[in-house]
């Protein structure tokens, strides 16, 4: 399951708005907007997702909701989501620039990002901070400035009829955006 269903799961069987496990966990509310909705992610490494864990298990505590584990298990199952989630973003990411030769420098130019941060994605270090953003940025790139629609239809594993009815740029960079954050 994803970081961000994980979260949302635990805010649903603890029938906790967002306001209260911010307050609970030290985490700002527009942030913890952001994790919910999947328009940002925190780090792997960071404190954020403990936190969000401390905060999941006092909200449980208070609400008298047993089926919450420890703050370790909390905190394992919400990186686990995020893992699976951002080393499929970053596979997906390298596979994609490598297939139409793209380096960090000339996507990160499009993308309004640092070189080395790309970089740190491509290689799985680092989990974007907007991967949506970001899986629509690159899409963009790669359709409007790599033209090569058989070997983008191969990169996606799209069948004929799927490319039949791909017919705007808009909607293939679309497909190519989901494909990056597919689950």
């Amino acid at each position: 399951m994803s970081f961000v269903s994980t979260l949302n799961e635990y805010c649903t069987l603890l029938e906790c708005s967002s306001k209260d496990l911010a307050e609970r966990s030290g985490i700002s509310p527009s942030t913890l907007s952001r994790y919910r909705s999947g328009r940002r992610t925190p780090s792997c490494d960071g404190e954020s997702v403990r936190k969000l864990a401390t905060g999941i298990v006092a909200l449980a505590r208070e609400r008298g909701v047993d089926a919450i584990g420890s703050v370790e298990t909390v905190t394992a199952e919400l990186l686990e989501g995020l893992n699976h989630s951002s080393e499929r973003f970053s596979r997906r990411l390298d596979a994609l620039m490598r297939t139409f030769q793209v380096s960090n420098v000339e996507m990160a130019r499009h993308v309004a990002v640092d070189p080395s941060y790309l970089s740190r994605i491509r290689n799985g270090r680092r989990s974007p901070a907007d991967p949506q953003g970001l899986a629509c940025r690159c899409a963009e790139f790669i359709v409007r400035h790599r033209q090569n629609r058989e070997l983008l239809h191969d990169a996606l594993g799209m069948t004929d009829d799927d490319d039949a009815r791909m017919r705007t740029d808009a909607e293939i960079c679309e497909l190519v955006a989901r494909w990056l954050l597919e689950r």
